[in-house]
This record gives C-alpha cells, structure tokens and sequence, in this order.
C-alpha cells in the first residue's frame, strides 16, 4: 500500500510538470447521470474523458485497464457490500488513478472505510459543477489531501450536533487556505499579469496556470480574478504593495 501511495504520487508530479490534460474515466448505471458528467468534463479544456462504463462491472474494468485513466468518477445509487469490492478492483485495474465517488450516502462508517481503501474524494451527486471539477484538478496536484463532502441537512432532518460527524481526515467544504503555489499565483494576477505571463514568470505553462485559478476560484467562491484578489487579500493570504 505504501509503495502504491508513492507511486501516485510520482505519477501526480510527472503529470503537474508535464502541463497534460487529465484523463477522466466516468461510471455510472444512470444513463442521462452519466452523459451529463461527460458533457461537463468534455468542456473543461483541462480534463478529457477517455472512457465511460455502465452495469457491466466486468467491461467497465476492461475499459478501466484499457484507458488508463488518470481520475475515476464512480457514480453510486447507495454504498452496498459489492462497492468495496468494486472499487478495489478499479484500483488493481489501475493502480496509479484516483476514485472520485459520487453517491447520496452519508453513513460515516461506510464512507471512512472508502476513504481507507484508497479512494480520494467523496461528494454527492448534486454538488456544483466547479467544485467537481476542482476535485479532479486537486486529486492530481495534491497529495494527501482528501476531499468529503455531503449537503447541509435542512433544520426538521438535522441530527443532534453530537451524532454529525465527519472524519478527520476529510474536508466538509472547500477549504479557504491556498496552497505556496496558488498565493503565488493569486498575487501575480493581483499585479495584473496575464496567464501566459504568470507562467514564464513561475516557470510553469499556462494550462497549469488556469488550472491553479480554477482552484483558487473555487476555494475563494470568487467570481472574477478581481474578486479573487480582494478576498485573498481580505483573508490576508496575500499582500500587494
């Protein structure tokens, strides 16, 4: 398992510095689900979906190993005693690809034990478009983080504040802190620089630039490069002189 952990890593490295499109492999039993995933993916200039899988476990693994995936979104009606099994056999299939999960369960036990077979995030099937694909872009650039996220339970549903809880290694919304990198590149936009010149400058290309503003956007919920530099500057995350 270690050993398996530092090679997705390395693999995330090679892919940040080589600038490539991340590959995304889409699962889902939900015909017009899954078609809408794809069409959102196909749209992000980033991303590219290299392959697609239904009911049929056992084609979905053949096209799993055939595409070599770099991101698996593993849409699920409900977490059963087979979803373990499942996800263990994309990772065999695989080794070196994240499993995002998109489902309705929110039984903590259930999704920890997913989190510790290795899969990388967790988010119901309503979340907003950016922040799925933001989940895709952090799950290769960062390590070690773990993305968990469920909806907000209206007042007449919601537990006790003691029976809701997430794990502790998971995040229930996106966190407000950038990364060196993303400040870096938060502060140069701050000074005006365009895209293309913010990556001569880091010595990064311009596709990896727009991936860390699209992060940036999502964890700031800006709406404009504009609004992301003042609210970084409100959270004193950044200071322009």
């Amino acid at each position: 398992m270690e050993g398996e952990k530092m090679a997705r890593g390395a693999s995330r490295e090679h892919l940040t510095a080589a600038a490539q499109t991340i590959r995304v492999f889409v699962t889902d039993t939900n015909t017009i689900f899954r078609e809408g995933l794809r069409t959102v993916i196909a749209q992000d200039e980033g991303l590219s979906v290299v392959g697609h899988g239904s009911d049929n476990m056992s084609a979905t693994l053949e096209s799993v190993a055939d595409t070599r995936p770099d991101v698996v979104l593993l849409g699920l009606e409900r977490i059963t005693g087979d979803t373990e099994s499942v996800v263990a056999d994309i990772l065999r299939a695989v080794p070196l690809a994240e499993v995002i999960v998109l489902g309705w369960d929110v039984e903590t036990d259930a999704l920890r034990q997913l989190m510790a077979q290795g899969v990388r995030a967790y988010l119901p099937k309503d979340v907003p478009h950016r922040y799925l694909l933001s989940t895709i872009y952090m799950s290769t650039f960062e390590d070690s983080r773990i993305v968990f996220s469920w909806p907000r339970p209206t007042p007449e549903k919601r537990s006790p504040p003691a029976a809701v809880s997430s794990p502790p290694t998971a995040l229930s919304s996106p966190p407000a802190a950038l990364s060196s990198r993303e400040r870096e590149v938060v502060e140069l936009v701050g000074k005006a620089l365009t895209n293309a010149q913010i990556g001569r400058q880091l010595s990064i290309s311009e596709g990896t630039v727009k991936r860390h503003l699209h992060n940036i956007f999502v964890k700031l919920h800006a709406v404009s490069r504009l609004d992301a530099v003042n609210k970084a500057i409100d959270l004193s995350l950044i200071m322009l002189d």
